[in-house]
């Protein structure tokens, strides 16, 4: 069974022809529950990378694209910058975006994680983005970003609210600007470089960290054991790997009630997702104590 690869960089789309644009490649590095997942789905318009109450879902780097017809950016999720996950892909990033929170300024102004990931991308374009600016009325947005500013070398800062759509096409054209200028890298109507099964995966992951308690969707992996066509419906049968025995029962829910509301809820978003019908199986198995094994991380994905 083949696994996709969570920590090799993205595959390169090597353009066929077309006149040179703002193109490449940009990060979205910031603290954990900073609205960096949020971000990515408001500049694609999908719902690409898992958006959580819970700090620290997203575990690997999740790609996500822009392609307009002045410009195409691949955004790429990281995981949070003290997880320190995923930083080895930062050295083929063009420009970054570091997300912080507006309402916690204070927490964050003097990050000793900040000032490290700002050191490893010194020699290129950051862009800060503060994130829930609607925390603020907005007549003290302008001086909020002049201050936040000065913490750092960032080419330039915005305020924003990615539920609301604020500030976000302002973002993406200030990163567009630091962009090289390329042909084209990506085809028109993509928007993600992850497979339709990674991405099914992803929407599976999601709902076990809303529906669950955080310490069981925390330790269960999801793992595709067959993407297919049937019937004119996406079948994915996907297996749900507890790390306890008792992580099944919780899972599955009395008369199998919590992994039904799992299913209908994953069911929603995957069609949304990829615009088909999607019937899904999901199966819950122990896996006896995964996340402190390191084969089966690797198999995961989760480490390299």
């Amino acid at each position: 069974m083949q696994q996709e690869a969570a920590c090799a960089p993205p595959l390169r789309i090597e353009p066929p022809c077309g006149d040179r644009i703002p193109a490449g490649y940009a990060a979205i590095a910031g603290f954990a529950n900073s609205g960096k997942s949020s971000l990515l789905n408001a500049l694609t318009g999908r719902s690409v990378s898992p958006v959580t109450p819970h700090p620290g879902t997203t575990r690997v780097p999740l790609c996500g694209l822009c392609v307009r017809p002045a410009s195409q950016i691949c955004f790429v999720d990281m995981p949070p910058v003290e997880s320190c996950i995923g930083l080895e892909m930062l050295e083929w990033m063009d420009a970054a975006v570091f997300v912080a929170s507006a309402r916690d300024f204070a927490a964050w102004s003097d990050s000793p994680d900040m000032k490290r990931f700002m050191r490893i991308f010194e020699s290129r374009p950051v862009i800060l983005a503060l994130s829930f600016s609607d925390y603020f009325p907005g007549r003290l947005l302008p001086a909020l970003v002049s201050q936040a500013s000065a913490l750092g070398d960032f080419r330039a800062a915005v305020a924003l609210c990615a539920p609301t759509g604020a500030g976000v096409a302002e973002l993406e054209r200030k990163v567009a600007l630091q962009m090289p200028l390329r042909t084209r890298l990506f085809p028109e109507g993509c928007y993600s470089l992850h497979s339709e099964r990674f991405l099914i995966s992803e929407a599976v992951r999601t709902q076990l960290f809303n529906v669950l308690p955080t310490e069981i969707a925390s330790a269960t992996a999801v793992q595709v054991e067959e993407f297919s066509f049937r019937d004119g419906k996406t079948y994915v049968r996907a297996n749900l790997l507890v790390a306890r025995h008792s992580g099944k029962g919780v899972i599955i829910g009395r008369k199998g009630q919590t992994l039904q509301k799992i299913t209908e809820l994953v069911g929603i978003e995957a069609e949304k997702l990829i615009g088909r019908r999607v019937f899904l199986d999901l199966w819950v198995k122990v896996r006896e104590s995964w996340p402190e094994n390191r084969s089966d991380l690797l198999e995961f994905g989760y480490v390299c």
